[in-house]
This record gives structure tokens, C-alpha cells and sequence, in this order.
């Protein structure tokens, strides 16, 4: 990325270092092959010294320093080191290495080397650099006696205090009624105050954050000129520039290490991840580097991001496992992160904002996951009825942070004024799950006459399974309906946390099915639908009909 951004004429003043000791656990490297892969890379300028000898590391991080510091160029600086004593103190090198080459690296220790340089250059006698060698070893043993009477993490609250970022890591408020302002135009205006799809509405929700927060920074592939592959960054970069709005290379691992980068830097990154199985190319920035930094830091640091990724399945025109991925596993089991997912433009909007205030107010790792196939959706039941298209105008204030939508649907005879039905069924789900799940309650309420509670989600890292418990209140009976594949789901999540709460209802699952998702219209084979949720929802009703609560 660095040699591309060079290439492309953009100032990059960054300096990368290898410090290559010729060996990795026990294989060595073969000889050149670092040397041979950047000497003479496209856009990166290529130094190298030997780290044994001071001098030489000087006169090369000297001319390393101008050259990123001046021409503002990436350096990639080659360092031949040595090993000494193994890769860690379980690994006997002796296995392994023959001893007349442990030998020659021991001879090249850069310390020893370096005392004999200060020596030979009159800088240090050899009295000297012995009493530094004592007075370091008792600076380090003071320092280790202080370490061992630091108080130890004896509980797992104690260690886990670190998981989200303490006070000193954060970066001030924002205002109560944060992203609802907008630079006006006839144009935008326009679009502002009528009905909009999910995808326009996720580009207004950027373009108020990205107005009133300078730190605020979107990019990602195609996210500039073109507006987004489905038009969720439509107009941003024409309207705020490419240093707020940029492309980036096809690359995830490029993409979510900027992020980090400019986290580090004081910005509240925005990137997009275009499709959700890319995100497996680069899991390890956000589980290995992203989501850890808070914790290993003692809550001293933090890596604030919002990062956008479009995803799940039931997306029509495109097929096959890298465009229709439903498997969200890979974010439930990273600590600390938040994943949140609307089913609904109105909730976009609300959850987004909420979402930008997680990282920039309590520097959470924030992924916002926006169901491809209601991008463009603007019907719920009937053409023309507009129940998915909402006016960004009218949407006020945020989701909070872990607050459930709960929608009742009642029949039409018992919806007179005093009527307190209880519902037969609660569905829990989320998503498209929770779009196919209102189009099934029209029916089951229309025609069987069955109150229904419909729990949408919304939250989906963390869970609250009380509040869940709490909304699922006097239903007689719970549907979880999942997207997703029935292993790894958040299904058994839900379950899971029913059976520990004491669910006294009968319950069930509908989740899609083990498999990766097919070309065309076969995909609608392995996933829940609408039928399929109005049959799931008739056999649990049937099933349990006259049983009591706790049957």
C-alpha cells in the first residue's frame, strides 16, 4: 500500500523497518529473498546496514530519516541482525543449528561489538562500559523488585476492567443532537425532506457526521467518484473532498490497517469493508490489532472506528459465497467490539449516529453491519405502499446503545381501545430476518388471527438476554429467526441464554441452513423466508395449543 500510494505521486513520509535475523522459529530464510523482494520495489525507497555495527545503523537511519522526513517518501530500512539464544527460552536452537553457526552469531552479538567500537573510537574506555553494565543490572532488578509488589489481577473483573478504554484514552462529547445537521443545498435539500431507501439514507447519516465532526474520515473501495458499490457514500466525496472521502486499493488488510493508523492518530476512521467475506482476508486487524489495544494497554489507548461492512444473503443479481455471505461468526467471540445491524432505514440512521458516538466518546471498535438486499428496498408488503422509505428530516436522536425495537401486531377485532391481548408469539430476529418476519405477522395476524410481538434485535454484540427476556414478557411462545447458518449463529446464542434465563415458554429456531450460499434462485433454498417463517410460527402455535406457561 505504501509503494502504491508512492507510486501514484501522493507524500507518504513513512519508515518501515526489518530487523532480519535470517531465521524464523527454526527455518532460515533464504538468502536474499528480503533483499531480492524490496531493493527494487516500485515506490519504496530501499536502504540497507548491518544492525551489528553502530555505526553503520547510524549513517543509514540518518539518511532514512532525511529521506522520509524531506521527500516524504516510504523507506523501507533492511537491518541484518542476529539471534542469539534461540527464539524464546523453550527453544533449543542447538537442535537445530549446527554449532559452528551458533557460534559465528554469537561473535556478531551487537553489544559486545558495539563496546568494541566505543573502545577502539576513544569514546568509552572498557572501565567505563563495565560500570554502565552494573548499573543497568541494578536499574533492571530495582525495576522487576517494583513490578512484583505492583498489585496482581486476582478476578476476572480485574482483568477485564481493560476490554473497553478507560477515561485517559478517549476524546471529549459530542452534542446531544449530533449528526441531524446538514450543509444545505436545493439538491440535498430536496432529498432531505422526501422518502429515501436504506442505502441513500446510511449517505445522509455520513454526510452529517462527516460535517459536524472534523475527525471524521470515510474511505474504503469505490466508496469515492462512484458513491459506493450500492450508493450508501453516494455524493460524500464531491461534497467534502478526497481528503475526508477517499479510495482506497483492493485490498482489506490495507483498508482496516488505515483505519488503525489514523485511530492512533486522533481521527474516527469510517471504513467500508464492500462485501462481509472480504472481512476474512483482514479479521486479524480488528481481532489481533483493533479490538486488543484497549486491553493490553491497561485502557490507556484505544483504536476508535466505525467500520461499515455491506453484507448477509438474499441479495438478487448476485451469487455465490463471496457476495452472499451470511456468517457473522468471526465477530462474536472478539471482546469488547460492538456489532450492531438495522433492519430498517429509520434504525440505520438512528443506530449509525449512535454507533459514531460509541468510538468517538468511549473508544469502542465499532462494526456497523448493513443488510445488502434492503439497500434499495423502499416497499414492505405491497408495491407502492413505501413502508421501507423514510425522510431523513423526520428521523431525530439515536438508537441507544443496546435498545431493543419491539413491535406489536394485533388482529383487527382485538384492537379495540382497553385490549390487552397478550401475544401468542414473539419473534426474535434481526436484519432481513426482521423484514421477512413483518411480512409474516401481516399474514398470520391477518389471517389466523394471532397477536404478535416482533423483537428486532438491532444489537447483536453484545446481547443483553435480560432485556430480551424482559421484551419477550407474557408471549406464550418465542421464534428466533436467523439468517444465518444454523452453527455459529447467533441462534444458539439465544437459546442458549433463554435456557439459562429460564424460559418457562415453548420455543424454537428457524435458521438457514449449513451451507454456503448457491448461485441464483437456489439461494432462497438454504436461507428462512417468508413462507418458511409463517410455517415455523403455525407448527410451534399448534404444538403448544393449551399447554401452559412453563409446560
Amino acid at each position: 500500500t505504501a509503494a502504491l500510494t508512492a507510486h501514484r505521486g501522493i507524500p507518504l513520509p513513512i519508515l518501515l523497518i526489518c530487523e532480519d535475523n535470517g531465521i524464523g522459529i527454526s527455518v532460515p530464510t533464504p538468502h536474499g529473498w528480503v533483499a531480492g523482494s524490496y531493493q527494487n520495489k516500485q515506490g519504496l525507497h530501499y536502504l540497507a546496514a548491518d544492525g551489528t555495527e553502530i555505526l553503520d545503523v547510524i549513517q543509514a537511519t540518518r539518511q532514512a530519516e532525511h529521506l522520509t522526513r524531506q521527500r516524504r517518501v516510504p523507506v523501507f530500512l533492511h537491518l541484518d541482525m542476529v539471534r542469539l539464544m534461540g527464539h524464546a527460552g523453550s527453544d533449543v536452537e542447538s537442535a537445530y543449528r549446527p554449532l559452528t553457526e551458533i557460534k559465528l552469531e554469537e561473535a556478531r552479538d551487537p553489544l559486545l561489538k558495539t563496546a568494541r567500537t566505543l573502545i577502539d573510537n576513544e569514546v568509552m574506555t572498557s572501565r567505563a562500559i563495565l560500570d554502565l553494565d552494573l548499573q543497568i543490572a541494578e536499574r533492571v532488578r530495582r525495576i522487576t523488585d517494583q513490578a512484583c509488589e505492583r498489585p496482581k489481577l486476582v478476578s476476572a473483573k480485574s482483568i477485564m476492567r481493560s476490554i473497553e478504554p478507560g477515561e485517559s484514552a478517549l476524546s471529549g462529547k459530542l452534542s446531544s443532537n449530533f449528526g441531524s445537521s446538514m450543509p444545505s443545498s436545493a439538491r440535498i435539500d430536496r432529498v432531505l425532506e422526501t422518502p429515501q431507501h436504506l442505502s441513500r439514507l446510511i449517505s445522509l447519516t455520513l454526510a452529517g457526521i462527516i460535517a459536524e465532526d472534523p475527525r471524521a474520515i470515510v474511505f474504503g473501495e469505490d466508496v469515492g467518484r462512484k458513491g459506493g458499490v450500492y450508493g450508501a457514500t453516494t455524493g460524500l466525496q464531491t461534497q467534502f473532498g478526497n481528503r475526508r472521502v477517499f479510495d482506497t486499493p483492493l485490498d482489506e488488510q490495507s483498508i482496516l490497517g488505515l483505519a488503525i493508523g489514523l485511530a492512533h492518530n486522533g481521527f474516527i476512521p469510517i471504513p467500508e469493508i464492500q462485501f462481509l467475506a472480504y472481512i476474512h482476508n483482514a479479521e486479524d486487524q480488528i481481532r489481533g490489532e483493533a479490538a486488543t489495544l484497549s486491553f493490553f494497554s491497561d485502557g490507556k489507548a484505544a483504536n476508535p472506528m466505525v467500520i461499515r461492512i455491506a453484507g448477509l444473503a438474499y441479495q438478487r443479481g448476485f451469487g455465490g459465497h463471496f457476495h452472499n455471505d451470511n456468517a457473522i461468526g468471526v465477530f462474536r467471540d472478539i471482546p469488547g467490539i460492538v456489532l450492531a445491524c438495522p433492519s430498517r432505514g429509520d434504525d440505520a440512521v438512528r443506530m449509525l449516529r449512535c454507533c459514531y458516538r460509541l468510538a468517538r466518546e468511549q473508544g469502542r471498535v465499532v462494526v456497523f453491519l448493513e443488510p445488502i438486499a434492503l439497500y434499495g428496498a423502499k416497499d414492505l408488503y405491497d408495491d407502492g405502499d413505501g413502508g421501507m422509505s423514510f425522510t431523513f428530516n423526520e428521523i431525530d436522536g439515536e438508537v441507544a446503545f443496546g435498545e431493543l425495537g419491539v413491535e406489536d401486531s394485533r388482529p383487527r377485532k382485538s384492537r379495540r381501545k382497553g385490549s390487552r391481548t397478550k401475544p401468542a408469539l414473539a419473534i426474535v430476529s434481526y436484519g432481513n430476518g426482521a423484514y421477512l418476519s413483518r411480512r409474516a405477522i401481516k399474514a398470520l395476524t391477518a389471517d389466523d388471527g394471532v397477536s404478535v410481538r416482533l423483537i428486532d434485535l438491532r444489537w447483536l454484540k453484545p446481547l443483553d438476554i435480560g432485556a430480551i427476556m424482559a421484551a419477550i414478557g407474557t408471549a406464550e411462545r418465542v421464534l428466533v429467526v436467523d439468517e444465518c447458518r444454523r452453527t455459529g449463529s447467533l441462534s444458539e446464542e439465544l437459546i442458549t441464554g433463554l435456557v439459562e434465563y429460564g424460559c418457562k415458554v415453548p420455543f424454537a429456531r428457524l435458521c438457514a441452513e449449513d451451507s454456503f450460499i448457491p448461485l441464483g434462485i437456489a439461494a432462497y433454498q438454504v436461507l428462512p423466508s417468508e413462507a418458511g417463517i409463517l410455517a415455523a410460527s403455525r407448527d410451534l402455535i399448534a404444538k403448544s395449543a393449551g399447554k401452559p406457561r412453563g409446560a
